[in-house]
């Protein structure tokens, strides 16, 4: 996995997720291996990003990504609070990771992919560091007095 949420993410630094593919040859072998660790992805925010990033359909991945477990790129056991909004990889595009990639996201009304919505991050808070701070100067009025 890649990107600064999967530092963050219950199963960061966990093994057990997918297996090693020489120990699987069936869905039987993947519920063994893998189905203990399925409840870890219970509490994280980072399912959509998850799958996003693992594509597990487009690479017939097997193991546990975003609630789920897979087999060969299909679900076959996932959790009780799974969403299918979830399962929707977002298009991607060869602007994605750019402001503009992120704009194109929104204007087609599509999930923003993880890349676009870093680089919108990125670019928020270099924003937010180059704006001058405004400094309030006290004028004094000397020509009223005497």
């Amino acid at each position: 996995m890649t990107g600064a949420w999967t530092l963050r993410a219950p199963c960061s630094g966990q093994d057990g997720f997918a297996p090693n593919q020489d120990a699987c040859g069936s869905a039987t072998d993947i519920k063994n291996l893998c189905g203990p660790q399925l409840p870890t992805c219970g509490p994280c925010p980072f399912r959509a990003e998850c799958i996003a990033t693992i594509k597990p359909s487009q690479v017939k991945f097997d193991g546990i990504a975003g609630g789920r477990l897979w087999c060969n790129g299909e679900v076959i056991d996932a959790l009780d609070d799974v969403s299918d909004d979830e399962l929707a990889e977002p298009k991607l595009r060869p602007s994605c990771g750019t402001e503009a990639g992120a704009k194109s996201h929104s204007r087609n009304d599509e999930r923003i992919c993880p890349s676009c919505r870093q680089a919108t991050r990125e670019i928020e808070a270099r924003r937010q560091a180059e704006k001058p701070k405004r400094q309030e100067q006290l004028q004094l009025d000397f020509a009223g007095t005497t």
